[in-house]
């Protein structure tokens, strides 16, 4: 049982990397991008290529957590 403890904690740390939530002016949909903690650990690039994809789709950033 201590173990599952320790993995959940773990679990739990690795996925506190910061959300950027977008929306689109026109439509008012929003989106957000966010770490995936099965991803290849470059958290930081992973929400950048994602916020910039947005944006050349027409989002702007409304919330920034990083």
């Amino acid at each position: 049982m201590r173990h599952l403890i320790i993995v959940g904690a773990l679990l739990l740390t690795g996925c506190a990397h910061g959300i950027v939530v977008l929306q689109h002016p026109q439509t008012k949909q929003t989106v957000e991008c966010k770490h995936d903690p099965w991803g290849d650990g470059m958290s930081s690039t992973q929400i950048a290529k994602c916020v910039k994809a947005y944006e050349q789709a027409g989002y702007k950033v409304t919330g920034d957590s990083r």
